[in-house]
């Protein structure tokens, strides 16, 4: 069976943004989580021991819930306080020889400004999120059938 960790990053105190956070706290059972505010290159040695990653993020557009295979990008930012899905996926590959199936799993945000509770729309879109991954994890898992 696949080792799988689910990151939710945000931030908690600009409502909407914090929804890859909630995410995580809706997700039972026996799988590993772990929730930043950021993305760092450090996280990457955290990341070599799984098999399948799923980042979850608020959007500030675009569809209300989608997900993306995330493909390496070897642009390493000078800015040590955020990298990317992809940057990770390179210093992972780099670093660690590994290759984990990295995802992105986008909620669509309405309302970044600051305060700790959910848009309505956001509220809904959490929701979908939750019912989506929920289906996702299932087929990952079937195919470890």
């Amino acid at each position: 069976m696949r080792k799988i960790l689910l990151i939710g990053f945000g931030n908690e105190y600009r409502r909407d943004d914090g929804l890859g956070i909630k995410l995580l706290d809706l997700i039972n059972g026996d799988i590993e989580k772990i929730k930043v505010q950021e993305l760092t290159f450090d996280v990457a040695e955290v990341l070599k021991d799984y098999d399948v990653v799923i980042f979850i993020d608020a959007s500030i557009d675009g569809e209300e819930v989608i997900i993306r295979k995330i493909e390496e990008k070897k642009i390493f930012s000078p800015f040590t306080h955020h990298t990317s899905c992809e940057e990770l996926l390179s210093w992972t590959r780099t670093l660690y020889g590994k290759n984990p199936d990295f995802y992105l799993l986008s909620l669509r945000g309405y309302d970044f400004d600051f305060g700790e509770e959910l848009s309505e729309k956001a509220k809904e879109n959490l929701k979908k999120g939750l019912d989506f991954l929920e289906k996702f994890l299932e087929n990952i898992h079937a195919q470890d059938i």
